[in-house]
Protein backbone atom coordinates (compact mmCIF):
# COMPACT_ATOMS: atom_id res chain seq x y z
CA UNK A 1 0.00 0.00 0.00
CA UNK A 2 1.42 3.58 -1.09
CA UNK A 3 1.79 5.81 1.73
CA UNK A 4 -1.22 8.67 1.23
CA UNK A 5 -2.15 11.21 3.70
CA UNK A 6 -6.06 10.64 4.54
CA UNK A 7 -7.01 10.35 8.33
CA UNK A 8 -7.99 12.84 11.13
CA UNK A 9 -6.08 13.90 14.61
CA UNK A 10 -5.55 17.96 16.15
CA UNK A 11 -3.82 20.09 13.51
CA UNK A 12 -1.27 22.40 15.40
CA UNK A 13 -0.16 26.20 14.36
CA UNK A 14 3.69 26.99 14.45
CA UNK A 15 5.26 28.43 17.14
CA UNK A 16 5.02 32.22 17.18
CA UNK A 17 8.26 33.09 17.02
CA UNK A 18 9.05 30.51 14.05
CA UNK A 19 11.14 32.17 11.73
CA UNK A 20 10.31 32.32 7.84
CA UNK A 21 12.93 32.50 4.88
CA UNK A 22 14.24 35.18 3.09
CA UNK A 23 11.80 36.33 0.69
CA UNK A 24 14.13 35.43 -2.00
CA UNK A 25 13.89 31.77 -1.35
CA UNK A 26 10.46 31.89 -2.49
CA UNK A 27 8.30 32.50 -5.37
CA UNK A 28 5.83 34.09 -3.76
CA UNK A 29 5.77 37.10 -2.05
CA UNK A 30 6.10 35.69 1.46
CA UNK A 31 3.73 36.67 4.45
CA UNK A 32 2.84 35.32 8.13
CA UNK A 33 4.61 32.20 8.88
CA UNK A 34 6.13 31.61 4.96
CA UNK A 35 5.22 28.00 6.53
CA UNK A 36 5.77 25.24 3.66
CA UNK A 37 3.16 22.56 3.85
CA UNK A 38 3.79 18.89 2.15
CA UNK A 39 0.83 16.52 1.92
CA UNK A 40 1.81 13.19 1.71
CA UNK A 41 4.81 11.49 3.00
CA UNK A 42 5.10 8.64 0.26
CA UNK A 43 8.39 9.21 -1.92
CA UNK A 44 7.32 12.39 -3.00
CA UNK A 45 6.58 13.93 -0.14
CA UNK A 46 10.25 12.40 1.49
CA UNK A 47 11.92 14.34 -1.45
CA UNK A 48 9.82 17.02 -1.16
CA UNK A 49 10.64 17.39 2.69
CA UNK A 50 14.29 16.67 2.43
CA UNK A 51 14.94 19.03 -0.24
CA UNK A 52 12.78 22.04 1.10
CA UNK A 53 13.69 21.31 4.86
CA UNK A 54 17.58 21.69 3.61
CA UNK A 55 17.32 25.47 4.76
CA UNK A 56 17.47 25.28 8.62
CA UNK A 57 15.13 28.92 9.04
CA UNK A 58 12.55 27.33 6.57
CA UNK A 59 9.65 25.68 8.88
CA UNK A 60 8.31 22.75 7.17
CA UNK A 61 5.53 20.13 8.11
CA UNK A 62 4.73 16.92 6.16
CA UNK A 63 0.95 15.61 6.50
CA UNK A 64 0.88 11.77 6.09
CA UNK A 65 -1.40 9.30 8.21
CA UNK A 66 0.43 6.01 7.46
CA UNK A 67 2.63 5.14 9.85
CA UNK A 68 4.69 2.92 7.73
CA UNK A 69 6.23 6.42 6.25
CA UNK A 70 7.83 7.39 9.45
CA UNK A 71 11.50 6.00 9.59
CA UNK A 72 12.53 8.09 6.44
CA UNK A 73 10.87 11.66 7.40
CA UNK A 74 11.58 11.21 11.37
CA UNK A 75 15.29 11.66 10.47
CA UNK A 76 14.42 15.16 8.33
CA UNK A 77 14.48 18.29 10.43
CA UNK A 78 10.56 18.62 9.72
CA UNK A 79 7.42 18.23 11.78
CA UNK A 80 5.42 15.15 11.07
CA UNK A 81 1.54 15.27 11.32
CA UNK A 82 -0.45 12.02 10.84
CA UNK A 83 -3.96 13.21 9.79
CA UNK A 84 -5.59 13.19 6.47
CA UNK A 85 -4.48 15.62 4.31
CA UNK A 86 -7.42 16.94 3.13
CA UNK A 87 -9.17 17.26 6.17
CA UNK A 88 -5.79 18.93 7.30
CA UNK A 89 -5.72 21.43 4.85
CA UNK A 90 -9.72 21.95 5.51
CA UNK A 91 -8.89 22.87 8.93
CA UNK A 92 -5.73 24.79 8.19
CA UNK A 93 -5.79 26.99 5.10
CA UNK A 94 -8.36 29.74 6.73
CA UNK A 95 -5.44 30.44 9.35
CA UNK A 96 -2.54 30.34 7.03
CA UNK A 97 -0.85 33.50 5.50
CA UNK A 98 -1.32 34.06 1.67
CA UNK A 99 2.19 33.19 1.22
CA UNK A 100 2.46 30.22 2.81
CA UNK A 101 2.99 27.22 0.69
CA UNK A 102 1.02 23.96 -0.25
CA UNK A 103 3.42 20.95 -1.80
CA UNK A 104 1.03 18.40 -3.27
CA UNK A 105 2.50 14.46 -2.98
CA UNK A 106 -0.55 12.48 -3.10
CA UNK A 107 -2.63 10.54 -5.68
CA UNK A 108 -5.76 12.92 -5.68
CA UNK A 109 -6.16 16.35 -7.40
CA UNK A 110 -5.91 17.86 -4.08
CA UNK A 111 -6.99 20.97 -4.98
CA UNK A 112 -10.02 20.25 -6.14
CA UNK A 113 -10.65 17.69 -3.20
CA UNK A 114 -9.75 20.42 -0.76
CA UNK A 115 -12.68 22.67 -2.59
CA UNK A 116 -15.17 19.98 -1.81
CA UNK A 117 -14.99 19.74 1.54
CA UNK A 118 -15.19 23.82 1.78
CA UNK A 119 -18.26 23.86 -0.10
CA UNK A 120 -21.17 25.29 2.34
CA UNK A 121 -23.48 23.02 3.48
CA UNK A 122 -26.01 24.26 1.43
CA UNK A 123 -24.39 23.11 -1.73
CA UNK A 124 -22.95 20.42 -2.94
CA UNK A 125 -20.37 19.81 -5.15
CA UNK A 126 -19.61 16.66 -7.44
CA UNK A 127 -16.66 15.99 -9.55
CA UNK A 128 -18.21 14.88 -13.00
CA UNK A 129 -16.67 13.76 -16.31
CA UNK A 130 -13.77 15.79 -17.95
CA UNK A 131 -15.92 16.97 -21.52
CA UNK A 132 -14.47 14.89 -24.32
CA UNK A 133 -13.77 18.08 -26.23
CA UNK A 134 -10.93 19.34 -23.40
CA UNK A 135 -9.07 16.10 -24.02
CA UNK A 136 -8.84 16.51 -28.45
CA UNK A 137 -7.30 20.19 -27.53
CA UNK A 138 -4.83 19.34 -25.32
CA UNK A 139 -1.28 17.42 -25.81
CA UNK A 140 -0.95 13.95 -24.33
CA UNK A 141 -3.29 12.71 -21.91
CA UNK A 142 -4.71 10.05 -19.67
CA UNK A 143 -8.02 9.36 -17.98
CA UNK A 144 -7.65 9.15 -13.59
CA UNK A 145 -9.75 6.99 -11.56
CA UNK A 146 -12.17 9.77 -10.91
CA UNK A 147 -12.53 10.93 -14.40
CA UNK A 148 -10.00 13.84 -13.83
CA UNK A 149 -8.01 14.21 -17.05
CA UNK A 150 -3.71 14.03 -16.35
CA UNK A 151 -2.26 16.12 -19.05
CA UNK A 152 1.75 16.34 -20.29
CA UNK A 153 3.55 17.47 -22.97
CA UNK A 154 6.00 15.00 -22.44
CA UNK A 155 5.20 10.97 -23.94
CA UNK A 156 8.33 9.86 -21.67
CA UNK A 157 9.66 10.11 -18.37
CA UNK A 158 10.74 13.31 -17.60
CA UNK A 159 14.05 13.67 -15.49
CA UNK A 160 13.45 13.81 -11.99
CA UNK A 161 15.50 17.14 -11.23
CA UNK A 162 13.84 18.80 -14.19
CA UNK A 163 14.44 22.52 -13.97
CA UNK A 164 11.48 23.80 -15.94
CA UNK A 165 13.28 25.99 -18.18
CA UNK A 166 11.62 28.69 -20.04
CA UNK A 167 14.54 28.38 -23.22
CA UNK A 168 12.82 24.92 -24.13
CA UNK A 169 12.40 21.17 -22.78
CA UNK A 170 15.34 19.55 -20.89
CA UNK A 171 15.06 16.75 -23.21
CA UNK A 172 13.33 18.00 -26.66
CA UNK A 173 14.66 21.43 -26.50
CA UNK A 174 10.76 22.19 -28.02
CA UNK A 175 9.55 25.35 -26.86
CA UNK A 176 6.04 25.43 -25.99
CA UNK A 177 3.11 27.29 -24.52
CA UNK A 178 3.28 26.71 -20.93
CA UNK A 179 0.57 23.77 -20.32
CA UNK A 180 -1.29 26.69 -16.92
CA UNK A 181 -1.51 29.03 -19.67
CA UNK A 182 -3.32 26.44 -22.11
CA UNK A 183 -5.82 25.18 -19.99
CA UNK A 184 -6.81 28.65 -18.72
CA UNK A 185 -7.19 29.22 -22.29
CA UNK A 186 -9.80 26.63 -23.01
CA UNK A 187 -13.26 27.41 -23.60
CA UNK A 188 -16.04 24.85 -23.27
CA UNK A 189 -19.49 25.49 -23.62
CA UNK A 190 -21.51 24.89 -19.99
CA UNK A 191 -18.15 25.44 -18.27
CA UNK A 192 -16.20 28.28 -16.45
CA UNK A 193 -12.90 27.27 -15.90
CA UNK A 194 -10.09 27.93 -13.13
CA UNK A 195 -6.54 27.11 -13.42
CA UNK A 196 -3.70 27.41 -10.45
CA UNK A 197 -0.20 27.55 -11.32
CA UNK A 198 2.22 25.07 -9.96
CA UNK A 199 5.72 27.14 -9.24
CA UNK A 200 8.87 25.18 -9.10
CA UNK A 201 10.18 25.96 -5.58
CA UNK A 202 13.20 23.36 -6.79
CA UNK A 203 14.66 21.28 -9.69
CA UNK A 204 10.84 18.97 -10.07
CA UNK A 205 9.27 20.03 -7.53
CA UNK A 206 6.44 22.53 -7.18
CA UNK A 207 3.34 24.09 -5.05
CA UNK A 208 1.48 26.69 -5.03
CA UNK A 209 0.21 29.03 -2.21
CA UNK A 210 -2.38 29.17 0.56
CA UNK A 211 -3.44 32.25 -1.58
CA UNK A 212 -4.12 30.71 -4.46
CA UNK A 213 -6.55 27.86 -2.73
CA UNK A 214 -8.38 30.68 -1.10
CA UNK A 215 -8.67 32.75 -4.48
CA UNK A 216 -9.88 29.59 -5.97
CA UNK A 217 -12.44 29.56 -3.34
CA UNK A 218 -13.62 32.79 -3.96
CA UNK A 219 -14.13 32.45 -7.88
CA UNK A 220 -16.27 29.20 -7.62
CA UNK A 221 -18.31 30.01 -4.40
CA UNK A 222 -18.82 33.15 -5.05
CA UNK A 223 -20.04 32.84 -8.95
CA UNK A 224 -24.03 33.51 -9.09
CA UNK A 225 -25.55 29.67 -9.22
CA UNK A 226 -22.57 27.91 -8.98
CA UNK A 227 -22.41 25.54 -11.71
CA UNK A 228 -19.97 23.28 -13.58
CA UNK A 229 -16.50 24.17 -13.33
CA UNK A 230 -12.78 22.95 -14.89
CA UNK A 231 -9.94 23.16 -12.52
CA UNK A 232 -6.89 23.16 -13.02
CA UNK A 233 -3.29 22.76 -11.54
CA UNK A 234 -0.34 22.66 -13.83
CA UNK A 235 3.02 23.75 -14.24
CA UNK A 236 5.11 24.49 -17.58
CA UNK A 237 4.75 20.63 -18.45
CA UNK A 238 2.28 18.76 -16.45
CA UNK A 239 -1.11 19.50 -14.98
CA UNK A 240 -4.60 17.76 -13.87
CA UNK A 241 -8.14 18.64 -14.77
CA UNK A 242 -10.98 17.86 -13.17
CA UNK A 243 -14.96 18.45 -13.71
CA UNK A 244 -16.62 19.91 -10.74
CA UNK A 245 -20.10 20.73 -10.86
CA UNK A 246 -21.26 22.85 -8.05
CA UNK A 247 -25.24 23.16 -7.06
CA UNK A 248 -27.79 23.55 -4.34
CA UNK A 249 -27.73 20.48 -1.99
CA UNK A 250 -31.18 18.70 -2.27
CA UNK A 251 -32.84 15.98 0.13
CA UNK A 252 -31.31 13.51 -3.04
CA UNK A 253 -28.04 14.59 -2.79
CA UNK A 254 -28.18 14.12 1.14
CA UNK A 255 -29.78 10.03 0.78
CA UNK A 256 -26.31 9.45 -1.39
CA UNK A 257 -24.56 10.77 1.42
Amino acid sequence: MTCSSIHPSPAPRPPSGAVGPDSRDLPFEPGGSRLVVVIGGGRFGERAARILSSKPDRPVWVVERDEGCGPALEKLPVRVLRRDGVDFLTETVPRLADGDLVVPAVPIHLAVEWLRRTADSTWNARIVPVPGIVRQALPHTWIAGDGSLLVSYADFLCPEDCAEPEDGCTVTGEIRQPLYERLAALEVPGYEVQVIRSRQLAPGLGGYSAGDLRALQARVYDAPGRGRWLIGTACRCHGTITGLEVKPESKQDRREE
